[in-house]
């Protein structure tokens, strides 16, 4: 009998119901306690502005969102930026990167809107947005899928950037950005992440990455409407300056460089501090649990503990054993995606909610996200409920 797993992050610092469980942070993710207080401490500076500190209050709280998502991702905090969310990090980059009339942009197939539809608005200025598929004659992927060498063929002389999800919003599929990253910048090509799947509960490698951009309200646990974008220094130099006021160097100078050269040349207007707040404080909560690589570990260990058990019935032997083989090769993400027929999915979610079990769907697959707070129990008791459909 294998042993029990512990949570790393005591699910007393969130607000679930009394027997609710959540595996649905790839939709949202809980807000913990420490998160929604900080919210409500900076929440006091509106109701009484006259009380704000300008360095305490505003200044210093963005500068400790980008020094703890900094720490998160591994990176250094003068390349991070404050966004309000995935689509407006990306979008910093496609619109500020300087294109010429026939070059290219390389994605995936499926991707979700905040990574397809910057791109696709380049065709006004003559950028062609090619679309590969990954798994080509498959609906579902299994372990033998290589997506880093389908993109990395479908590059072109004209190839300026490649820009994926690092985990698939749809089938979980977890891409390999050190392999993808080192191909595209062997052959002069830059590569953008969209990073919301996996930010959080995984360990990007963004060692030949150019841009990794992620909003807040998923694995990061803070709220909507913020996000993070980290670009490599050399490649930010190239992009259009969003920079305001805020941007400007310590002096406010007024001189022949008026953008500061850190992260800070890519963030458009005023942050909003309450958000700033509460997800630095969310991420704070993540590090004092290990960080992303402790986190991944876990969850690791529950989805081989889950799939391990799901594989003893019958009906579910096979799609756990692709999953299983998955996990091992390290091509899924915080998320299990179960590709299933559509009643069967609708079935499950009914069932799921009549005990209080909260999972999500998206194009076929039954989504199943695991995250720090979630425990052995926790994996058991939705073995019980994805076995009672057959």
């Amino acid at each position: 009998m294998s042993a029990d797993i512990a949570p790393l992050i005591s699910p007393a610092q969130f607000e679930f119901p009394p027997g609710g469980l959540w595996l649905s942070h790839c939709k949202d993710g809980p807000m913990p306690r420490v998160a929604a207080n900080a919210l409500i401490a900076l929440l006091q500076t509106e109701l009484r502005p006259w009380e704000l500190r300008w360095q305490n209050d505003f200044l210093d709280i963005q500068q400790k969102l980008r020094n703890a998502g900094a720490a998160l991702l591994g990176v250094a905090a003068k390349d991070m930026s404050v966004v309000t969310c995935t689509s407006t990090g990306l979008e910093a980059v496609a619109f500020g990167f300087p294109w010429k009339s026939g070059d290219e942009v390389v994605i995936p197939a499926g991707e979700f809107p905040s990574n397809r539809l910057p791109w696709l608005a380049l065709e006004q200025r003559g950028v062609r947005c090619s679309e590969v598929e990954l798994w080509p004659n498959r609906r579902v992927p299994d372990a033998s899928i290589e997506p880093e060498h389908r993109l990395l063929d479908a590059i072109t002389p004209n190839t300026r950037i490649v820009a994926v999800s690092w985990v698939r919003f749809q089938d979980g599929i977890r891409l390999d950005l050190a392999k993808l990253g080192h191909g595209c910048r062997a052959r002069g090509v830059h590569l953008v992440v969209d990073g919301i799947q996996g930010a959080g509960t995984m360990v990007p490698d963004l060692k030949h990455a150019s841009a990794f951009a992620t909003g807040g309200h998923k694995g990061l646990l803070g709220g909507q409407g913020q996000g993070l974008l980290w670009t490599d220094a050399n490649f930010r130099r190239q992009l259009l300056p969003l920079g305001t006021w805020l941007s400007a160097p310590a002096n406010a100078s007024q001189n022949d460089n008026p953008w500061a050269d850190d992260g800070r040349y890519l963030e458009a207007g005023s942050p909003t501090i309450l958000g700033c707040g509460a997800l630095a404080a969310s991420i704070d909560l993540l590090l004092s649990a290990g960080g992303a690589m402790a986190i991944r570990d876990h969850v690791i260990k529950l989805q081989l503990r889950l799939l391990d058990r799901l594989s003893r019935y019958p009906a579910w032997a096979g799609e756990a054993t692709r999953l299983k083989r998955l996990v091992e090769a390290n091509r899924v993400g915080a998320v299990l995606s179960f590709a299933l027929e559509q009643p069967v999915i609708d079935d499950l979610l009914q069932r799921g909610e009549a005990q209080g079990i909260s999972a999500s769907t998206r194009d076929g697959y039954l989504r199943v996200a695991l995250h720090g707070w979630h425990d052995s129990g926790d994996v058991d008791r939705c073995v019980d409920w994805l076995s009672s459909t057959g």
